[in-house]
């Protein structure tokens, strides 16, 4: 009997250890063909596990997933626009934390609050909506306190670390779409020190010798 402190850490939740075990199937299957027909049947399933995630989202996100899954090792015919190794594993630079354990000082505490309350609500519109929002809310911060351009896959790898797994957006089902004019063009805060007042030192007043 297998225990579960002794498997293997599931690599995505939302689809189950069934999913992985199918994709850990598929990497053993030499013949390209059948390989690829695994492949079909694996994103297939993965689609029926989340109905209330398919509607209005594409194959790409499924086969995304499947290939994140298999650690970008599962070798098949992917549709163009798949994300790969290369795009997923962008250099992600962790502030260091605040007295509050902000993990990313940029982003702030009540993005991390909005998070854990979107993680907390069922799969549907209005949670997608939510995260959507949150998106948007992160890139408006990162831009603000970085002052440079930030692509929207580094935004959707920290909202999938910051929610633990739990919120996945990728280039294929979610644009950021972000209104210059509300970006803070003054980038990073600076902390300016107040001088300590200046007191004026009273003269010495010596006392006369009668």
């Amino acid at each position: 009997m297998d225990y579960n402190n002794k498997l293997e850490p599931i690599r995505m939740p939302e689809y189950g250890r069934h999913v992985q075990r199918m994709v850990d199937f598929a990497l053993g299957i030499e013949d390209r063909t059948r390989r690829n027909q695994v492949a079909h049947s694996i994103v297939q399933t993965m689609r029926g596990l989340a109905p209330s995630m398919a509607d209005g989202v594409s194959d790409h996100v499924y086969w995304d997933h499947l290939a994140m899954i298999s650690n970008f090792t599962l070798d098949v015919d992917y549709p163009e626009g798949t994300i790969t190794e290369e795009r997923f594993n962008i250099k992600v630079e962790r502030p260091q934390y605040t007295q509050n354990r902000i993990a990313y000082r940029y982003y702030g505490r009540i993005i991390e609050d909005m998070i854990k309350r979107a993680c907390e609500m069922p799969m549907g519109a209005e949670r997608a909506a939510l995260e959507y929002f949150i998106a948007v809310q992160m890139k408006r911060g990162y831009m603000t306190w970085n002052s440079e351009v930030v692509d929207d896959l580094k935004i959707f790898k920290d909202l999938y670390e910051l929610s633990q797994g739990e919120i996945m957006l990728t280039p294929e089902n979610c644009k950021i779409v972000l209104n210059p004019n509300s970006i803070d063009k003054g980038g990073k805060q600076k902390v300016v020190k107040k001088s300590a007042p200046k007191f004026q030192a009273r003269p010495v007043v010596k006392n006369k010798r009668k």
